[in-house]
């Protein structure tokens, strides 16, 4: 045990009637696991079944929503106002406390910051003032006096379903720009009555449920709030203000700790900012605000690492620290810490690709690194079991999908070899780490090693397999995993006509990779031909502006790099390449490359552009696989099977979670696949032996 190492974290927190066994939360984020009627169900329960269990002292469910105007832009939240969430919250709080954990019920109302189109009938959005969302453009109404009592019943009624169904406590929330902020913040106040104009006012309606809320529940159960520190828009409220609003409601003694964050939707990078956002970004205004009240400060602020955690309250700085993320990746996060296994932790990227973005997508939310995260009834660790019988596994690859397919191979207890040509692991994870503020991504290979190392796999770098080489290991079964490379011929399935673009031979061009390989070989003026429109294309851009290169972007889409919206990176993207004079033509392919120049053409007019005056061309375009020596073994051997790149090229984590199937060795595709629905049944309360 290794608690000795970390006093601070893992001593317990009183708060109100209950005591928090240690330090370590999860703050609410939101999930989408929910029925589309809202109600809590298995996969809910399960994922927070997980995290208790795991070591967790606080989780926080996130956005339970208490007014049928309350919207989202996708389906999955919970509703808290509805009376059936007394029988299956109970159930999820059963399960939490059965591991030792405590959890609390946020309550929001999204105000504007939601749509309706979610939704199967036509509903209006709330807010204080007739205002759009900067993310989804739909117009509110200002609020009546009637609509107020409203939203303050449902309030009220969603915090005693929470106190019957046996949550700890319930957060309501006052910021990232939703209804109650909407409220409080002039930037989204225009009103002239008594709810607006000055803070008194602007107050009134936040202090009204507030006080609703402690008088309902009674004084015996925990009452928190969520509060801004910034919300990193110019002239928007700043940590001054917002320590004003916390004092005020701290005065009113109807709450019991304040859950410090950051970030609106007009900065929504910083609401869950990505890895470009330097961990501990936050920690000083949640300083300065524990310093200003007497209660309990929670602080949020990208934190990955124990170490990191124990600064903090050491310090005295916060009372608790959210690793949200962290545990989204690992849910045995805090057990591991305190046993001493830090080694063992699989790493948070904080890349939003499986948290966040997918919720945008309108699905749910999971995690690149752990294909179990909001599966784990089906893929947890209760579910893993050994083989029948030990055999010998060959894998081919030591990119990501081969390392999870060998680690869960040797884990069930077979005998794995692990082939790899190159001189380490890691395969496509080595070149998105030398892209800027990619380093993050290097988790993926560092976690993958130790699990391997422990679960007894064989890896033998330098060794390019063949189908005799394999052969001769005489293995029972064969994993490929051998990747992709970049496509040299410009093809576009935008101009799917053209299989070879005219010049693209010519020594100046480049892939991304050979600018990777070999810099100095690029030239002063580039091109970048994208045709992904995500980080890959942005990453190799944004590397080419900061070595000093003038870089014009070329896209096939209507917007420069698109995909970054939904990860939260592409704000920091931007002010980084615009500050450093990039240009672009968005809607245009490339007709052909004559030397220096470059023939264009709009893909909807036709119309035709010449662009001259360029060292060097880079293609930032699609990936096919390599599959030759997966062909090859198929004629050859029997049990041959291929993941990741070398099905088909896509993120890393399509291919984290075909490598983690076939290390269970599901393959049938009849039975591999979850169907919608699979995972979100309601059999009644899930008691803790299920977990064990």
């Amino acid at each position: 045990m290794t608690v000795e190492r970390y006093p601070h974290l893992f001593q317990p927190l009183r708060l109100r009637g209950i005591t928090l066994r240690n330090r370590i939360m999860q703050s609410a984020h939101a999930m989408a696991f929910n029925s589309p009627q809202g109600l809590t169900n298995n996969r809910d329960i399960h994922y927070h079944a997980a995290r208790a269990k795991g070591g967790i002292g606080l989780m926080v469910t996130g956005n339970r929503l208490i007014h049928p105007t309350s919207n989202t832009f996708c389906r999955g939240y919970p509703y808290g106002y509805r009376e059936e969430m007394v029988e299956r919250d109970s159930a999820l709080t059963q399960a939490v406390h059965g591991f030792g954990a405590h959890i609390f019920a946020q309550l929001n109302h999204f105000g504007v910051m939601g749509e309706t189109h979610a939704m199967d009938d036509y509903r209006v959005l709330w807010s204080s003032s007739n205002i759009k969302s900067p993310v989804f453009g739909e117009m509110a109404k200002a609020m009546e006096r009637s609509d107020m009592d409203e939203v303050v019943e449902g309030w009220v009624r969603s915090a005693e379903y929470a106190r019957l169904a046996g949550f700890d406590g319930v957060e309501i929330h006052l910021a990232h720009s939703y209804l109650l902020h909407q409220f409080i913040s002039p930037l989204f106040n225009k009103r002239t009555d008594e709810y607006g104009g000055s803070y008194e006012n602007r107050m009134r309606l936040p202090l009204e449920v507030i006080a609703a809320v402690r008088e309902k529940v009674g004084p015996d159960m925990v009452i928190g709030i969520r509060l801004s520190m910034d919300e990193m828009v110019p002239g928007g409220m700043q940590i001054e203000d917002w320590i004003q609003v916390a004092q005020t409601v701290e005065a009113t003694g109807h709450i019991d700790y304040i859950m410090a964050t950051a970030g609106v939707y007009q900065s929504a990078t910083y609401i869950m900012p990505p890895y470009d956002v330097p961990n501990g970004w936050l920690v000083d205004p949640v300083a300065r605000l524990k310093r200003a009240v007497k209660l309990p400060v929670f602080c949020v602020s990208g934190i990955g690492s124990a170490g990191e955690a124990e600064a903090i309250l050491a310090r005295g700085d916060a009372d608790m620290v959210a690793m949200t993320r962290a545990q989204i990746a690992d849910p045995d996060f805090a057990r591991k810490t305190a046993e001493g296994r830090e080694d063992e932790i699989y790493h948070c990227l904080r890349c939003n690709q499986g948290c966040v973005s997918r919720l945008f997508h309108g699905t749910s939310m999971t995690c690149q690194v752990n294909p179990a995260t909001g599966r784990e009834e089906v893929f947890g660790p209760q579910t893993l079991e050994l083989a029948p019988a030990a055999r010998h596994w060959v894998v081919v690859g030591g990119g990501p999908a081969g390392m999870k397919a060998a680690e869960g191979l040797a884990k069930r207890g077979h005998r794995v070899t692990l082939l790899e040509k190159a001189g380490e692991l890691g395969g496509q994870v080595n070149h998105i780490v030398r892209l800027p503020r990619r380093d993050s991504f290097a988790w993926i290979t560092e976690d993958l090693k130790v699990q391997m190392a422990k679960a007894g796999v064989q890896v033998k770098l330098n060794c390019e397999a063949s189908v005799d080489s394999i052969r001769a290991l005489q293995p029972d079964g064969v994993i490929v995993a051998t990747g992709s490379l970049p496509d040299r011929s410009g093809y576009s399935d935008i101009n799917p006509l053209v299989e070879q673009v005219p010049g693209l031979d010519a020594e100046h061009v480049f892939t991304a990779l050979d600018v990777l390989a070999q810099p100095q070989r690029v030239g002063k003026r580039v091109l970048v031909l994208d045709e992904e429109g995500n980080r890959y294309s942005a990453g190799i851009t944004e590397l080419l502006v900061e070595n000093g290169h003038e870089v014009h972007v070329v896209t096939r889409w209507n917007a420069l790099f698109h995909r970054l919206g939904t990860t939260l990176d592409q704000p920091v993207v931007y002010a980084n390449l615009f500050s450093r004079g990039l240009t672009y033509t968005l809607n245009a392919w490339l007709s052909r490359v004559r030397g220096t120049a470059v023939d264009l053409f709009n893909l909807y007019s036709g119309e035709e552009q010449t662009l001259e005056g360029f060292d060097s061309i880079v293609l930032a375009v699609r990936h096919l696989p390599l599959d030759g020596l997966y062909h090859a073994l198929k004629a050859e051997l029997p049990n041959v099977h291929r993941v990741g790149d070398a099905v088909v090229p896509r993120k890393t984590d399509h291919a984290i979670f075909e490598g983690f199937l076939a290390g269970r060795e599901i393959f049938d595709n009849w039975k591999r696949y979850i169907e919608p629905g699979a995972l979100e049944g309601f059999d009644g309360p899930i008691e803790a032996h299920r977990f064990t």
